[in-house]
């Protein structure tokens, strides 16, 4: 029977039926087939075919095929990597570049790319996230709109009574506060805790060991623990259910213990290893009504079905609805999981955050794994005039052209997964020391399917980008040119050159962005911060500290241990209260300059080094009327529009100050923007205090005086530890992030440059290697070193020039982008990128000036004893 009037029924059959019964079931089918032509139609003759076929396909037939196994197959791949490993064991310097280099450039992505997924990870974990929101304010502000994700306490209840969308609404704060656990003999001071409402537990997805989460927070004096604080209390004992004391005396108060929750995952906005119930807070210091006072956050679940976009209209105008004295300010609902990465506002809008970094940094990711592979694709090329005669022979023996780029590529892959192996070797150890580097905690999960099947699927997309171009160039030389020596690879290559100038194009912009970063942080921390932080310390006001605040100060004087002491609201170095609500004479209605609050006892300017420029410092001790005096720093005098304020009327919330003083601006908040208009307030209530700045005495060293301090602490707080804080320490964290930056920035372009200069050295070795001859034929001819060395050089620091001419202007878009973030920045500078290519040139030469220098100082009669 003809191949084209086979019925598909019997090419079906000839797939699966064994050889040995094929031809008397086919005979037999095909009969049956003759006798249904002349009894029906033609076309149902083929269903009933198809039909009668489909029913020789079970276990009784099928099981009688014979199992084949291709051993051609299977030899050939034998024979491909044994090949390949006696080509790699022949070049081992050009193996160990290639193996080094991928190393590197896969250690270097993994690292990364374990960091970008932690990133994207944040909060996805939630059951329910597509419906959870966190709900910002957003009001207009001297013509430019503010977006704040600080709320007042009454709107959670408000959004969840008043619309339908709401299934829940929570408040949620986590101010820092410091509470001494007691139990029996332990005393354990933590700062991680919250506050939070007792929808909290059941609205996100914080998987509980013990308790219900519905009903963990029915009882104000509830609480909620992890499992780690857990065992810190009580050890292997069953927490659930017991009861331990916060705080010391007449201020102690039991709690029950009624969830314990596992320990958050790293990859959440949510930091506690306690949470409270909010109606304890409104027990003792009673419910928050004030629309105006923006003090926790507020987290949202819409019911399903809810339109986003379309509840944010019906939302918006709930605070203009209920607090009378503001006719702008909005909320809206902003998603859960965008919140770690797209959390920026600009004038209103969304317009990034988080997210540009990461962007960033997987686009270095992939710029490191690239050049790694170009290493490969170049010096793969490069050795094709070495390789040439085999590839002749294997053609001439009757190799086919898919064999050899099989061939190849087998050597490729070969490559990637040996630096693979390195490569996890290589992250397993660096991972914590990256995972400090970043501050975050990354795991590398071995039991993850998901990590083995990305890691094999990245290897062998590496082995193919990087062994494709050069197994499909070599397996493409004639051989009749070859065996016959008319065939030369040389050493110039119009790839070669391009892939060269887009590594080092790459590096020269990583060493600029380096040299930028560096001095932008030198000029940052430069900056005139406006007070004094050397021997300047804080301590919280934990237990009795407070209460014997007076007793400390005075000891802490008479003994030479500080020479000024005051008591204050917060650190100097952090907000913790701002308001535009200040009035003053003249104040125009639509003024909504936002103050930052700053209260202080007295001898604050003394004590912190600040400034004065007009007026005196306050002294409530020669001064009784200090209790209602401020200062104003000069962005808030600037602010008010006074020519004197001395002396002038402010009100706050009711009650009238008046200024006695201005003080030089002082860096309050983040270094990195302008200074904040900011009014330091005199006070004597103890309300209003929460931190003891102590000036230690310069004279003494600080080891005695923190020493001396410690005894003080115990005689005074006996009951909780001691703990203090270097305001020069606390200053540096501002700094964390943007040193990160420098950081990544620094070693991202050291392997850079290592990679690249790797390929460079294996290219001037192959450059040297075939134009040998060349060499001795100049030396001969009278051509002296020096010469010869500057002609070798010229053809390694050629492509490198051209990188400079054209990735500078893409450096200095990117570093000048990059510096446009910082309302104070330098500028790129004139020689930044000149220096960063010089640099990047005389490590260039320095990686090849060994082997030029060698090759140009070579006898040539060796050169030349085959001629």
């Amino acid at each position: 029977m003809e191949t084209e009037s086979i019925p598909f029924a019997i090419k079906l059959l000839r797939k699966f039926c064994p050889s040995q019964l094929l031809e008397e079931i086919e005979g037999d089918l095909l009969q049956q087939f003759q006798r249904d032509i002349r009894l029906v139609d033609e076309r149902k003759a083929k269903q009933r075919l198809l039909w009668n076929a489909i029913r020789y396909c079970r276990p009784g037939i099928l099981l009688r095929n014979k199992i084949k196994s291709n051993i051609n197959t299977v030899d050939m791949l034998t024979n491909y990597l044994k090949v390949a490993l006696r080509v790699m064991g022949r070049s081992k310097s050009y193996s160990f570049i290639n193996l080094f280099s991928l190393a590197l450039g896969i250690t270097s992505f993994a690292l990364l790319f374990i960091w970008i997924q932690q990133e994207l990870s944040y909060d996805q974990f939630h059951a329910d996230k597509d419906r959870l929101f966190k709900v910002w304010n957003r009001d207009i502000a001297n013509g430019k709109i503010n977006c704040w994700d600080v709320t007042p306490r009454v709107l959670a209840p408000t959004l969840h009574e008043e619309f339908a969308g709401v299934e829940t609404a929570v408040s949620y704060a986590a101010w820092g506060e410091q509470h001494l656990f007691v139990e029996g003999q332990k005393r354990i001071l933590k700062t991680s805790g919250a506050y939070a409402d007792s929808s909290f537990l059941t609205m996100f997805s914080f998987p509980l060991i013990k308790g219900d989460a519905r009903t963990a927070f029915k009882d104000p004096k509830s609480i909620a623990i992890t499992e780690t604080f857990a065992r810190e209390l009580f050890g292997d004992e069953e927490a659930m259910g017991k009861s331990v004391t916060i705080g010391e005396g007449e201020a102690s108060m039991p709690v029950t213990i009624t969830a314990v929750l596992k320990d958050l995952p790293t990859n959440t906005e949510f930091k506690f290893e306690y949470i409270l119930p909010y109606s304890l807070v409104e027990m003792v210091t009673g419910k928050k009504v004030r629309w105006g006072l923006n003090s926790v956050y507020t987290y949202v679940k819409l019911r399903e079905g809810v339109n986003a976009d379309e509840f944010n209209e019906l939302v918006k105008g709930v605070v203009k609805k209920h607090y009378k004295d503001t006719k702008t300010r909005e909320v809206f609902l902003f998603p859960l999981t965008k919140m770690r990465l797209y959390s920026r506002f600009e004038n209103g809008v969304q317009s990034g955050g988080r997210i540009e970094i990461i962007r960033l940094l997987g686009i270095l990711g992939l710029a490191l794994l690239v050049i790694a592979c170009i290493n490969f694709i170049n010096l793969s090329t490069a050795r094709a005039q070495r390789r040439s005669k085999e590839v002749a022979i294997r053609k001439v023996t009757g190799a086919f052209r898919h064999s050899l780029i099989a061939q190849f590529l087998c050597e490729s892959m070969l490559l990637a997964f040996g630096a693979g192996l390195l490569s996890l070797g290589a992250v397993y150890l660096a991972l914590p020391y990256f995972s400090t580097l970043v501050n975050e905690k990354l795991v590398l999960n071995f039991y993850n399917i998901n990590f083995w099947l990305g890691g094999v699927s990245l290897l062998l997309l590496v082995g193919l980008l990087a062994g494709s171009y050069p197994a499909f160039y070599t397996s493409a030389f004639q051989p009749v040119k070859i065996l016959k020596g008319f065939f030369t690879a040389s050493s110039k290559s119009v790839l070669r050159t391009a892939l060269v100038v887009f590594q080092f194009g790459i590096a020269i912009t990583l060493m600029v962005s380096v040299f930028v970063v560096q001095r932008q942080i030198m000029y940052i921390q430069n900056r005139d911060k406006g007070y004094d932080k050397e021997n300047l310390i804080y301590q919280n006001f934990t237990g009795t500290l407070g209460k014997n605040f007076q007793s400390y100060k005075n000891e802490l004087l008479q003994r030479g241990i500080a020479t000024s002491v005051t008591k204050t609201s917060n650190p100097i170095t952090e907000r913790w209260s701002n308001t535009d609500g200040i009035m003053w004479r003249g104040k125009d209605a639509q003024d909504k300059t936002l103050f930052e609050r700053f209260y202080a006892d007295q001898h604050l300017a003394t004590t912190a080094g600040l400034t004065i420029l007009r007026g005196r410092d306050m002294d409530l001790e020669k001064y009784s009327t200090d209790s209602t005096a401020v200062l104003l720093n000069e962005a808030a005098a600037k602010a008010m529009g006074f020519s004197d304020p001395i002396g002038e009327k402010i009100q706050d919330n009711g009650v009238d100050w008046h200024v006695i003083g201005i003080v030089k601006d002082f860096i309050f908040t983040s270094p990195f923007h302008p200074v904040e208009p900011t009014i330091l307030f005199g006070c004597n209530q103890s309300w209003a205090f929460s931190v003891a700045h102590i000036k230690l005495n310069g004279n003494r060293p600080i080891r005695e005086n923190l020493q001396a301090m410690e005894a003080l602490s115990k005689k005074y707080n006996p009951d909780f530890p001691f703990e203090y804080e270097f305001v020069d320490d606390a200053y540096a964290r501002k700094f964390a992030s943007v040193e990160t930056t420098r950081t990544i920035t620094l070693l991202a372009s050291f392997l850079t440059i290592l990679i690249a200069g790797l390929g460079l050295l294996g290219l001037s070795t192959f450059m040297i290697e075939v134009r040998v001859k060349e060499i001795g034929i100049r030396k001969v001819m009278g051509g002296s070193a020096i010469s010869i060395t500057q002609m070798l050089t010229w053809a390694s620091v050629k492509p490198i020039l051209i990188a400079l001419a054209i990735f500078s202007p893409l450096s200095w878009y990117l570093t000048n982008w990059w510096l446009s973030t910082y309302p104070f920045h330098i500028s790129v500078g004139l020689f930044t990128i000149p220096v960063a290519g010089l640099t990047v040139i005389i490590m260039a030469i320095v990686i090849t000036g060994t082997q030029t220098v060698r090759a140009a100082q070579a006898n040539p009669v060796e050169s030349l004893r085959n001629e």
